[in-house]
């Protein structure tokens, strides 16, 4: 099977944002053995974006494209798709007539996928995390299927949070001795996927192989793994929260609130979780009487700050998660109150902004996780 990268936005193309969608997508194809065949960035122009994927159908039998998709006129990838495919474009989920929707449709990002006569057509978003989930929850699913339809061959997914990929790849080495056997890894924003995959002489044995493997990585991980395949950290918080009963006070300063963002539309997230508006410390100092933050007094401010919304509130937790720029890059401080005191976690980052928020997101639900295995 032949796999072609399709690279859609301008910014990429300029290099004003590093493509590192495509590197992510050809790393994960490694899994189900396809032949890369190329990778092609194109800018935001959907003539040009339907130019490319005609070419790209013509050397692949699949062509798996990032970015692009929008609203309205800024729907690149799917106007693209209309033209190549004569398929009507649609108001409403998928957004092409005949095309199968890749995701809910209804909190997050989605994608599309067509096959047609000359090959299959997967467009995913450009946003890192929205476009790695539905790669791993159902483009990899549907290419295995394609690919290992005659093969004894197994495989799982492990989510991880809160240990490195070098320490991962160091404590799971003799794993991968077998050559039957095979591990990889990717890590993004404090978040790494373990995958695990097995190939036997019969089914069931390569299953009871998968099956072991699974055990044995679980046991010396614990519980740094949070959960499979389509098990997303947000909502495995949001899901202890609510059985347990627990509110949340969540306040975040220069986050772009994306706690708050993923949270929020989750079903049953306002029975859980109450979210501050304040997003300066002025606004937070003013609204919950705090004295001034300077950078000497940031960590017992936060702290103060966190003790203050579980006092105005009555709520039992309060998190306060603040994104600091300083010299020597962006540090993350996350505070989080409760009845048994108040704990803290720090981080220092360099790079892009949005990947910056991407951390602010791992390291506050994470630290929120870990409070709530340890008291519930």
């Amino acid at each position: 099977m032949k796999v072609e990268i399709v690279s859609v936005g301008t910014e990429l193309l300029v290099s004003d944002i590093l493509d590192t969608n495509s590197a992510f997508v050809s790393r994960s194809l490694r899994e189900v053995k396809v032949d890369l065949t190329c990778k092609v960035t194109v800018g935001d122009d959907s003539e040009m974006i339907a130019n490319v994927f005609r070419s790209a159908l013509e050397r692949a039998d699949v062509v798996i494209a990032t970015g692009g998709l929008g609203t309205g006129r800024d729907d690149f990838t799917r106007q693209a798709v209309s033209m190549i495919t004569g398929r009507e474009l649609l108001p409403e989920l998928p957004g092409v007539s005949g095309a199968k929707l890749l995701g809910d449709g209804t909190v997050r990002m989605c994608g599309i996928l067509l096959e047609e006569a000359e090959g299959t057509l997967i467009c995913l978003p450009g946003n890192r995390r929205e476009m790695a989930y539905l790669l791993e929850t159902e483009v990899l699913p549907y290419l295995r299927q394609r690919f290992y339809a005659e093969s004894k061959a197994r495989w799982i997914l492990l989510r991880s949070v809160g240990l490195m990929e070098s320490n991962l790849k160091q404590e799971l080495a003799d794993l991968a001795i077998d050559p039957q056997h095979r591990i990889t890894f990717d890590s993004f924003a404090g978040q790494t996927n373990i995958r695990l995959w097995v190939q036997a002489s019969s089914e069931a044995e390569a299953q009871s192989e998968l099956e072991h493997m699974t055990a044995v990585v679980k046991t010396r991980l614990g519980d740094h793994i949070y959960g499979t395949e389509s098990d997303r950290l947000e909502d495995v918080v949001l899901q202890a929260l609510m059985t347990n009963g627990i509110k949340l006070s969540l306040l975040e300063c220069y986050t772009n609130q994306i706690l708050a963002d993923t949270l929020l539309p989750l079903t049953g997230s306002p029975s859980a979780i109450n979210v501050l508006p304040w997003q300066t410390w002025y606004e937070v100092a003013d609204k919950l009487h705090l004295e001034t933050m300077t950078q000497n007094n940031l960590t017992q401010w936060c702290r103060k700050a966190a003790e203050r919304l579980i006092e105005t509130s009555g709520d039992t937790l309060g998190l306060v998660v603040y994104s600091n720029m300083t010299q020597g890059g962006v540090q993350v401080l996350v505070t989080l109150a409760s009845p048994n005191g108040v704990s803290v976690t720090q981080r220092s980052f360099g790079g892009h902004p949005d990947n910056i928020d991407q951390w602010a997101l791992t390291l506050g639900l994470s630290h929120l996780r870990r409070w709530l295995l340890v008291h519930y």
